[in-house]
């Protein structure tokens, strides 16, 4: 009796079955003509996937190798319909009764599809072919003319400004993603915003220690401060034009786009300084009749040329910039506050941090690349500002102010702080498109080379730390 080894039964189903549970499939209008598809197979094991695009009677064929995934492609501007196929093969072992052979498996192809569609893009009265052109990234449109009106919109490509998350990309209301951020924030702790924390650390010492090489001179008089406010906007100038070089990837060239840049540097750094700085100066002079100066922050520019040194001979996309250029210093003593000044500063650079968060959630900031960069990295820049400013290892004016406080107002300053910390947590931590996924996508692309940063990292904090308590210990303190 004859035994056969296998015997191959195929059979095909020509109409695919409709299939929404286990493919799925989203389309979206990203910059007017220009469409994302995303799709998302669950079966485990499949032949091929195909993705047909239907535009203008027109169908176009796509062979997708992932399971998981999207593509973005132009131009569609009329009604799309994507279907997804999937083929997928299945093997069955045939009863004896079905086959005289010792083995029989029959392969069962099955076809399954998922469609989805978007509509055409409205028409208006008006010709909007120039304004559609300066937005596209698929089509890069001509120069713009050097025109008063044009510097407002002109395109930035920088990645730092463009990857901040605007106020529609986020949604507070997420609890999923509210009780992950108590875990980030220690990784955060733990990864770059440490390096913050003891440069704002470090700027204390110097606030209140006096040292030759950063300050000669201790009191600031009234002679000297026209000199003391030239110092303050050279630090201001200084450390704008260094952000706009090492972290939002300028380069030496004076053009539109890096004019833009610096200036929204420029903007963020005197919002985070004088909403926090500025606004405990004001508190002590008109309301505790104290005086106050203000002085120049010359370790901000210091920090920027770190970081500027970092990126020029290491290729380095990861600055060290150091956001307040000019503290307050009050010259006389008082009695303890009901509820300390710092409270008020640090509630104010919060508000002024969520302001500009919600700005950019406006038309009228969204239709100007150049608003958009100033707010994005001034909200950036006033978040990061009221942690660094409060924690511990860092500014530490938290335990300050509720030195500062009395009594039952001592839960003001705690819960300014707690505010902070979830603004700075929700917005700039665990959003998909936040500060921290852009940070980690950074040392991820790094390589071998990431091992190497860390090691940086840790010999530049070792630094600070060794001159921070050589300055306590040989300075003398205010």
């Amino acid at each position: 009796m004859k035994k056969f080894l296998l015997i191959l039964f195929f059979t095909l189903f020509i109409s695919a079955t409709p299939d929404s549970e286990n493919l799925n499939i989203t389309i979206e209008r990203k910059e007017e003509s220009t469409i994302v598809i995303s799709w998302n197979v669950l079966y485990e094991e499949f032949d091929t996937i195909t993705l047909n695009i239907l535009h203008e009677e027109k169908t176009e064929t796509y062979d997708i190798p992932l399971s998981e995934g999207s593509i973005e492609i132009c131009c569609y501007e009329n009604e799309v319909t994507v279907t997804i196929n999937v083929k997928v093969t299945k093997v069955i072992q045939l009863s004896n009764e079905d086959c005289a052979a010792d083995s029989c498996i029959s392969f069962e192809r099955e076809e399954f599809q998922n469609q989805i569609s978007i509509a055409a893009i409205p028409t208006t009265t008006t010709t909007s072919t120039t304004t559609t052109s300066t937005t596209t990234t698929t089509i890069p449109p001509p120069p713009p003319p050097l025109e008063s009106t044009s510097f407002l919109n002109i395109e930035i490509t920088n990645e730092l400004i463009t990857s901040i998350p605007l106020f529609d990309d986020i949604d507070l209301a997420d609890e999923e993603k509210n009780s992950i951020a108590f875990i980030m924030t220690t990784l955060i702790i733990v990864l770059f915003y440490l390096v913050l924390l003891l440069q704002e650390w470090f700027n204390k010492i110097l606030t209140e220690y006096r040292v030759k090489l950063f300050r000669k001179d201790s009191d600031i008089t009234s002679k000297s401060k026209l000199l003391n406010y030239f110092k303050i906007l050279f630090a201001l100038t200084m450390t704008a034009f260094l952000i706009g070089y090492v972290e939002e990837g300028a380069s030496l060239v004076l053009d539109l786009e890096n004019l833009a840049v610096f200036l929204a540097a420029f903007v963020g750094l005197v919002s985070v300084t004088f909403f926090y700085e500025g606004v405990e100066g004001l508190i002590e002079k008109f309301v505790f009749k104290q005086k106050v100066r203000f002085r120049w922050a010359p370790q901000a520019v210091f920090f920027a040329l770190i970081s500027t040194l970092a990126f020029i001979y290491f290729k380095m996309p990861i600055g060290f910039i150091f956001g307040f250029i000019a503290s307050s210093y009050i010259l006389n003593k008082r009695p303890i506050a009901k509820l300390s000044p710092k409270f008020y500063s640090s509630v104010f650079l919060s508000a002024a941090g969520f302001g500009f968060f919600y700005l950019t959630s406006l038309p009228v900031i969204l239709d100007s690349s150049v608003f958009t960069a100033i707010a994005a990295i001034s909200y950036l820049m006033c978040i990061e500002g009221v942690l660094l400013k409060a924690l511990p290892g860092g500014g530490n004016e938290l335990l300050e102010s509720l030195n500062d406080s009395t009594g039952p107002y001592k839960v003001f300053p705690l819960l300014s702080f707690l505010l902070g910390l979830w603004l700075f947590i929700r917005i700039l931590i665990v959003s998909p498109d936040s500060e921290f996924s852009n940070l980690q996508q950074d040392l991820l692309s790094m390589g071998s080379f990431s091992l190497t940063f860390g090691l940086m990292l840790i010999g530049y904090m070792i630094s600070i730390l060794i001159i921070g308590f050589f300055i306590k210990a040989k300075g003398r303190n205010e």
